[in-house]
């Protein structure tokens, strides 16, 4: 529903009709108690976050229509629950007064919240203070939902951080968590909030895909099906990962491989989670630098933990159903590639033997982001910095297009039945079953469409939707995606970082602990859920490598181009254990995409009115409506035997750019010489671009569009 004009969603008359309720439009609203005048206030503007920086930047419009919910509890007034719908200015306010909340965006079809971070943040800036820092707001899916029925199971998992193991202070375990669990007791006093203290101090991220008995792995989670997760990891994995200045290349190498393998591990926990809990919330509280104050000293941990912080973050929000990160990171240890390393670092324990794990007010800073990544509302003296109001802008990204791929290859002795079964979500759940054996087995999906010349990719997120047959024991499979079709690097290569990213994991690492460099569990085999019975989807954001001028502060991550997702492919891949023969498993591909968040602009017209004359020495005169505002023009030539079949096929025979001019008003005209006319029994289309865009070759009686994909000029 929408307000009516001259009707303030903040007012409540239960001063005049106790526990009465109003009926709008098919909405039943509660109406609670009124306002004082000057009183707290959650507001915000909702809007289209065009390069998804999560900042409402000159030129992004407002969206509306997009639906928005506070539920709490008012320190005075009991129970708050109302929702709006935001008008044409995007806009919405709430006036609950000062109490324990949690806000709520429904993501409008085809929008996902974009959830950007601002490092620009630092101490000295308004606004920086501890233990906030800088609000950055997350957004849960359906915590406002679990709350409301009553129960909300809340599940810690990870290391030592999630435990809060500290030789600084001492607060007992799992602080954070305590007090966020505590908080939404506070939200939904009639609710019941059980939190399972289930992270173990000294686990690597590797620990929580060993089905094994101690309750801090994706297996036990399952089994319990909480309603909320949050995962500390990596930690550990960085720990003995931290190569001094004056390191070899190969112990550089080293650390990045652990940081891959830490990557690929954080990227199943948060497929399993996401795709076979559905009523969970997933967030991530890590990664904050926890050796802050070695930034200036320790060059390695300079440059890579601001990339693998950006890499989580980029994760969680590809999922399937997104995650949230608690973006935790930018608060401990601005990112400052010129050693001018900033943050709260005097929150790092540094003495008595410890220097790895934050002092109690560090730990307030990780409560205070896990929460506000589940948008919780504290106003008043339930606040940390005692604020009594908020301003929570939201911004959105809208996905464009969904791409399928269009080619299917077997490598490396792979047998795939049914292959072109997976280019397709629209076959009946048709699906390729692809047999790997015990060497470099794979089966590639390949050749999507890069044609869409009105889209500008903003991000990309790479999905499946899969399941198995048979019984996987130990030779496992993985699936992967990649910009360029190479997944791995050179032999030989040395990582840098800027130059490490070259796949982007989608499902499993393959069996025992990877890097062989430094395997914490090298007699374990890892994979969650080998066994898939039905069809289960996945996805994470599509990344490449991100770029550093010279002199710059902070790393850049530049889109992926149009040419990138023609070069894109995703691959289902063996990873042998055992190397013995004897699995009867085989993979089975629903389909494999390629979903494009970004910016469309509009498509011109179709060029009309063409004719076609013989003019001097058998040069051929084109002369046609000009297009307005048109850049330059395209001819296209086909054969005509294909297209009386029912095909097309000018995209063999193009003139880019052809010369032209005014014929009469409103016409334009063009010559193609006697030697560049093809043969006869051909057929002749014309095109325009407009703000870089091509303009329609032709339309089928259908209508439908001439395929598009033979337009290739650029």
């Amino acid at each position: 529903m929408r307000w009516s004009r001259g009707v303030r969603q903040s007012h409540d008359w239960s001063s005049f009709f106790s526990k009465a309720r109003l009926t709008v439009a098919g909405c039943s609203l509660a109406l609670l108690a009124a306002p004082t005048v000057g009183a707290q206030t959650v507001s915000g503007n909702i809007f289209h976050d065009r390069n998804a920086n999560g900042i409402r930047d000159a030129g992004e419009e407002a969206l509306d229509a997009v639906q928005v919910r506070l539920l709490g509890q008012r320190d005075a007034g009991g129970p708050y629950d109302q929702s709006a719908t935001t008008g044409t200015s995007g806009g919405f306010s709430f006036n609950p007064g000062n109490g324990c909340y949690v806000f709520d965006v429904v993501d409008p079809a085809g929008w996902r919240r974009t959830l950007g971070r601002t490092d620009e943040f630092v101490p000295g800036t308004s606004g920086y203070t501890a233990p906030v820092g800088v609000r950055r707001w997350g957004g849960t899916q359906v915590l406002q939902q679990n709350l409301t029925a009553g129960r909300v199971r809340f599940t810690a998992l990870g290391d030592s951080i999630a435990v809060n193991f500290n030789t600084c202070f001492d607060t007992g375990t799992f602080f954070y968590e305590l007090a966020v669990r505590d908080r939404l007791r506070c939200v939904a006093p009639s609710a019941q909030i059980d939190l399972d203290q289930s992270a173990i101090s000294g686990q690597h991220s590797d620990d929580l895909l060993v089905d094994d008995a101690d309750g801090n792995n994706v297996f036990r989670t399952l089994e319990r099906q909480p309603n909320l997760v949050t995962i500390s990891m990596i930690g550990n994995d960085l720990l003995n990962n931290d190569p001094a200045d004056n390191a070899s290349q190969a112990e550089k190498n080293a650390a990045a491989a652990e940081l891959i393998d830490s990557r690929q591990n954080l990227q199943e926990v948060l497929s399993v989670l996401t795709s076979q809990i559905p009523a969970a919330d997933i967030e991530i509280n890590t990664l904050y630098d926890n050796l802050a104050n070695n930034c200036n000293t320790r060059v390695f941990r300079r440059q890579w933990t601001p990339i693998l912080q950006r890499v989580l973050r980029d994760l969680a929000w590809g999922q399937t159903r997104r995650a949230t990160n608690a973006e935790v990171y930018p608060e401990f240890s601005h990112e400052d590639q010129n050693r001018g390393c900033t943050g709260f670092r005097n929150q790092i324990c540094t003495f008595i033997g410890d220097g790895i794990h934050p002092r109690k007010s560090g730990y307030d800073v990780i409560r205070e982001k896990l929460w506000e990544s589940l948008d919780g509302v504290n106003l008043g003296s339930k606040d940390a910095l005692g604020a009594t109001s908020q301003t929570m802008d939201q911004g959105f990204l809208q996905r464009a297009l969904r791409l399928y791929p269009t080619r299917f290859e077997t490598r490396g002795g792979a047998v795939v039945t049914d292959g072109a079964a997976a280019l397709s979500a629209s076959d009946g759940e048709a699906g390729a079953s692809i047999e790997l054996g015990l060497g470099a087995e794979d089966l590639r999906l390949s050749g999507f469409p890069d044609w869409y010349d009105e889209v500008t990719p903003v991000k990309v997120v790479a999905g499946v939707r899969y399941r198995t047959t048979g019984t996987v024991s130990d030779d496992f499979y993985r699936i992967e995606a990649s910009v360029n079709d190479a997944f791995r690097p050179p032999a030989g290569h040395n990582y840098t970082a800027t130059d490490w990213i070259y796949f982007t994991p989608l499902v499993g690492g393959g069996g025992p602990n990877a890097p062989v460099e430094d395997p914490d569990y090298p007699n374990t085999k890892l994979l969650a859920l080998p066994n898939v019975a039905s069809y289960r989807e996945v996805s994470a954001t599509l990344m490449k490598n991100p770029t550093l001028a010279v002199g710059a502060a902070q790393y850049t991550w530049p889109p992926l181009s149009r040419a990138e997702l023609g070069t894109a492919a995703i691959r289902v891949a063996a990873a042998a254990v055992a190397n013995t023969p004897g699995d009867n498993y085989r993979v089975v591909m629903d389909y494999a995409y390629l979903d494009v968040y970004g910016t469309t602009k509009p498509r011109p017209a179709e060029v009309l009115g063409v004719t076609v004359t013989k003019g001097v020495a058998g040069a051929l005169v084109l002369d046609f409506v000009e297009l307005p505002a048109s850049e330059l023009y395209n001819v296209y030539f086909g054969t005509l035997s294909a297209l009386q079949s029912g095909s097309y096929d000018h995209g063999s025979d193009i003139r880019c750019d052809v010369p032209t001019s005014v014929s009469t008003p409103g016409r334009r005209s063009a010559t193609i010489a006697a030697s560049a006319v093809p043969a006869a029994n051909s057929y002749l289309l014309i095109t325009g671009r407009v703000d870089s865009v091509e303009s329609p070759a032709g339309f089928t009686s259908a209508p439908q569009e001439i395929d598009r994909s033979l337009n290739r000029c650029p």
